[in-house]
């Protein structure tokens, strides 16, 4: 899936050829609206597959975010990889108390 960047402030890009999304920007309630439906796609297309987040490019993430996230982590069979957590966000994990649902990779 490729995205105007220049359209929004925040997205999800998802990798065609490996099981990857990529989150940046401000991962918000309207970014979840706009992307729910291809995640959710991706995921069952491949369901048995292990996935990786990119949120190294990620300045904010609220409930929307995080259910993109939590979305993910309980249609995959082994926990999705984190990768560039940043502060703001694992902190958000910690606080939801859905942290260990995840693997986190610096």
């Amino acid at each position: 899936m490729t995205v105007n960047t220049e359209d929004f402030h925040g997205g999800v890009s998802i990798d065609p050829d490996r099981v990857r999304w990529a989150m940046w920007g401000e991962v918000d309630a309207a970014v979840q609206s706009r992307v729910e439906a291809d995640l959710g796609e991706h995921l069952r297309a491949t369901a048995d597959e292990p996935l990786t987040v990119d949120l190294s490019e990620v300045t904010f993430i609220d409930s929307g975010g995080l259910r993109l996230l939590y979305d993910a982590a309980e249609a995959k069979p082994t926990p999705p990889v984190l990768v560039g957590t940043p502060g703001k966000v694992l902190d958000l994990l910690r606080l939801s108390g859905v942290e260990t649902m995840f693997v986190l990779q610096d």
